[in-house]
């Protein structure tokens, strides 16, 4: 018999089942498996069930040309491994078949599964993964019963380039372990001038406490440092209208300031006023000398 007789017979099957309110039983097959629903007053349509529950129900699995249904199974569920795993508690696949050579049946591009707690896995999860056509991972959605949950990016390689984690404490992070790896919030621009920033945001950021990692202005104190005389400040105040190595206002407003080198050079202005206040003091206190002497 050929494929569309079949599948005309089978689709003739399934209507006379429904206009029946009848189930079909899989115990024999056969067409003479078609049968009344029990309750008669049922009038959903069932597939290995005498008493549906919506208008259809199967207790099984339907398997068409693109995607695979099944149940999910209970709780203490016993697999020879992963792979047995995954074949029998796969609820949803569709695409391209993929992963045959790794073992596996029922494997797609687009596979959910609901694994049971069992001997493999200690928790119940839900499972959600995208693969591409090279049997790679490229998308996962893991979430534990009672445990973590888990939405994962990866690359061609299948290397994570992003992770969100939530250790089911409410403790949440947020990885992106790649080197050129990039954050923007209300902006696609990462480079100002010549500079490159992994975080780009246009608006304001408010925070706690900020860290900084930068070099420090204790050179200053060292004793080959030529500390400006205060006849050279003033005229540098005079001519530039700002202090020397400080920014003026106009650069600030078109290029900004960078936090840790703008605290390190008002760092070491105060160092600068520290050592001019010291050299005052030994005059003030050799003009106090004299006078006392005198």
């Amino acid at each position: 018999m050929k494929k569309s007789t079949q599948v005309v017979l089978l689709g003739v099957l399934f209507l006379n089942a429904i206009m029946a309110t009848a189930q079909i039983s899989t115990s024999n097959g056969g067409a003479t498996n078609v049968l009344a629903n029990s309750p008669s007053t049922n009038t959903n349509v069932g597939i290995g069930t005498t008493n549906p529950s919506a208008k259809l129900e199967v207790i099984g699995t339907v398997k068409a040309t693109q995607g695979i249904f099944s149940k999910s199974l209970t709780n203490g569920s016993v697999f020879i491994n992963s792979a047995d795993r995954n074949d029998k508690c796969v609820v949803l696949t569709a695409g391209s078949i993929i992963g045959t050579g790794s073992g596996y049946v029922n494997t797609r591009m687009l596979n959910f599964y609901d694994f049971p707690q069992s001997n493999i896995d200690t928790k119940a999860t839900l499972y959600l993964g995208i693969e591409d056509r090279n049997d790679f991972g490229r998308y996962r959605f893991i979430a534990e019963t009672g445990g973590n949950t888990q939405m994962i990016i990866l690359n061609k390689s299948q290397q994570d380039v992003m992770k969100l984690y939530e250790d089911g404490n409410d403790n949440v992070t947020l990885t992106l372990p790649k080197a050129n790896s990039f954050i923007g919030i209300g902006t696609t621009s990462f480079t100002d001038g010549t500079d490159t920033y992994r975080l780009s945001v246009k608006g304001a950021i408010r925070a706690d406490r900020v860290k900084v990692y930068t070099t420090w202005a204790d050179f200053v104190f060292e004793k080959n440092y030529k500390l400006p005389t205060l006849e050279e400040v003033e005229k540098h105040i005079a001519e530039k209208g700002h202090l020397k190595d400080i920014p003026s206002a106009k650069e600030v407003e078109t290029k900004g300031i960078e936090l840790g080198e703008m605290n390190k050079l008002l760092l070491q202005k105060v160092e600068e006023l520290t050592l001019y206040i010291i050299e005052m003091n030994k005059e003030i206190q050799q003009m106090k000398t004299q006078i006392k002497n005198q």
